[in-house]
């Protein structure tokens, strides 16, 4: 195996061909990925597997789309190792608890009978923003993300992300393997910039389950489109935290499934 770039390898393999009868070696190339292991105030946190590159906005996104931070302000200091990445926070946290913590919003999100999700357990306040986007340009926006896209043509074994102002300009973009990793990257890249993430549009390629768009809700993106499919779960979550889910942005059409009010049908029809 060679490597011929930091997100892309070369293999050899076998291609069998059933329409031809034949079997040939050939060379291809395949999505690299990592093991990012991240430290909070010298502890132990988690293990990101993502693809090379924007360690920083990674853990930056991920720290902020998880709730363990509320703003960048709290992040004093990232340094990123070979495996390893460790944060400085401004404040002690108790990580076991918000694990649990998370892992309880998320089966409740999942629908679990034990109990119904409850606005004050979301960990953040219900977006209330008056951005509006057009129904175009949420389609210009999509096909940006996928002309973007280049490591997934060449290897198809990545999701993509983008973070866009709603005027249509893109303000962050990134590809990982993992759909999470991706807006991660594009929430820590907007934050690190200092972006209002009340005014922005957040493009995914990937589909929008609970834990996805909490991370949306919990740094206030108002807007999500994702190319993909919604799980119910994610259906719920916007529609408690006052974010617009839209799916299935395929060409000129696309079904919006929570706060149709900030999409509009004016302009480019």
């Amino acid at each position: 195996m060679e490597e011929t770039a930091t997100t892309v390898r070369k293999i050899d393999l076998h291609r069998f061909d059933l329409n031809q009868g034949s079997v040939g070696a050939m060379r291809d190339e395949v999505a690299a990925d990592e093991v990012v292991c991240i430290f909070v105030n010298e502890r132990y946190y988690r293990a990101l597997i993502a693809s090379p590159g924007m360690r920083r906005e990674l853990v930056v996104g991920h720290l902020l789309g998880e709730g363990v931070v509320e703003s960048v302000d709290e992040v004093k200091e990232v340094e990123i190792g070979p495996t390893k990445v460790y944060v400085t926070l401004s404040k002690e946290i108790e990580l076991d608890l918000l694990t649990q913590g998370r892992v309880d919003l998320i089966t409740t999100a999942c629908g679990a009978p034990t109990r119904p999700l409850r606005d004050n357990e979301l960990g953040f306040s219900k977006i209330g923003s008056g951005v509006e986007v057009r129904a175009y340009d949420i389609s210009l926006m999509v096909r940006e993300l996928n002309r973007r896209g280049v490591l997934f043509r060449r290897t198809g074994g990545v999701h993509s992300a983008m973070l866009y102002s709603p005027d249509g300009n893109c303000l962050a973009f990134a590809e990982d393997v993992g759909r999470h990793n991706a807006v991660d990257k594009v929430i820590g890249a907007g934050a690190l910039k200092g972006i209002n993430m009340g005014g922005c549009v957040l493009i995914s390629s990937g589909r929008q389950s609970g834990d996805i768009v909490l991370k949306a809700a919990r740094v206030g993106v108002p807007v999500i489109a994702s190319v993909s499919a919604p799980l119910s779960s994610g259906i719920r979550i916007a529609e408690a935290a006052g974010i617009t889910l839209i799916c299935f942005v395929r060409g000129r059409r696309m079904n919006v499934y929570t706060h149709p009010q900030r999409v509009s049908i004016s302009g480019g029809v």
